[in-house]
């Protein structure tokens, strides 16, 4: 006859640590930074001479009335000479036709006809009227331009962070103890 072995019955459970944190947390505060500035005006000093306009009308004064008597006697002194050197040439020109034996009729007569159609030469003791009889001249001096630049003076003060830090927790605890059951063996003595 065979007996049963007996065992023994073991149990045991795990324990368990629960643990519970809270964050700790920052609390930063900080002024804005206080900025003085200080600033110089730009100065600009301008020197300027005013325009000299120079108006020449020497040219329309010729051709209205003259012009001054000395200017004027010189005109007609060399229009002689331009108006003699025209009557010569016409002089020339109508005796050439006058001792042209080839011409028929009466060539002292067509020349005495002829002249008395022609105008007198005319003497040119004004000046030329003309649009540009007028002249100018403009002196424009540069200006003197005299800078002071200006400036900016910046002075920043930085305020520090207040900083301060609120501590956390951690709370460490049993949630489950570890425990071991041992169950003896049951014998039964009774044969």
């Amino acid at each position: 006859m065979t007996l049963p072995i007996p065992q023994i019955q073991i149990q045991s459970v795990s324990g368990r640590i629960g643990i519970q944190s809270q964050s700790g947390q920052y609390e930063i505060r900080q002024t804005p930074a206080t900025i003085d500035i200080q600033t110089t005006d730009t100065v600009i000093d301008i020197q300027t001479e005013q325009p000299v306009v120079i108006i020449d009308m020497t040219k329309t004064r010729n051709a209205l009335s003259g012009g001054k008597p000395e200017a004027f006697w010189n005109r007609i002194y060399s229009s002689y000479q331009d108006c003699a050197i025209r009557y010569i040439q016409r002089t020339v020109q109508e005796y050439n036709q006058i001792g042209d034996l080839t011409a028929g009729g009466n060539p002292v007569a067509d020349v005495a006809k002829q002249s008395l159609s022609q105008q007198d030469l005319k003497l040119n003791v004004f000046g030329p009227a003309a649009y540009d009889n007028v002249d100018f001249q403009a002196i424009i001096s540069k200006p003197e331009v005299n800078v002071q630049v200006g400036r900016a003076d910046i002075n920043v003060k930085v305020n520090k962070p207040d900083i301060q830090y609120n501590r956390g927790s951690v709370n460490v605890y049993m949630e489950q103890y570890a425990s071991v059951t041992i169950t003896p063996p049951i014998i039964d003595l009774t044969y």
